[in-house]
């Protein structure tokens, strides 16, 4: 399974199975870290049981990066506008890095 078809089926199951185990997500804010595929999807698991939910949209996509904008609902407080890069390594998700907005996130994931 690709990572486009776990969105698109929000199967948080099968997200896991993509995650490599020692992947790391950085969120925007300083302490905001995720060292390995358990705390990222507790993660998930803990904004899935405050009553968040997400609707990804893939915004740019290559084989080793996706952009994405998570439509979280409710949006957070802080980082309304918040998008991520997803890196990925022979398929699977190596990095997850949080952004302030589109346009950072984008730029960041501009091929050097």
């Amino acid at each position: 399974m690709t990572l486009r078809e776990a969105f698109e089926r929000a199967d948080l199951e099968s997200l896991a199975e993509l995650l490599d185990p020692n992947v790391v997500w950085v969120g925007v804010l300083p302490g905001q870290l995720c060292r390995n595929r358990d705390e990222v999807l507790a993660t998930f698991r803990e904004a899935l049981d405050s009553g968040r939910s997400a609707s990804p949209e893939i915004v740019s996509e290559t084989d080793e990066l996706i952009v994405l904008d998570p439509h979280v609902d409710p949006p957070p407080e802080l980082n309304s506008a918040l998008h991520q890069v997803w890196v990925l390594d022979d398929g699977r998700i190596v990095e997850i890095r949080d952004y302030p907005d589109r346009s950072s996130a984008l730029e960041a994931a501009r091929p050097r």
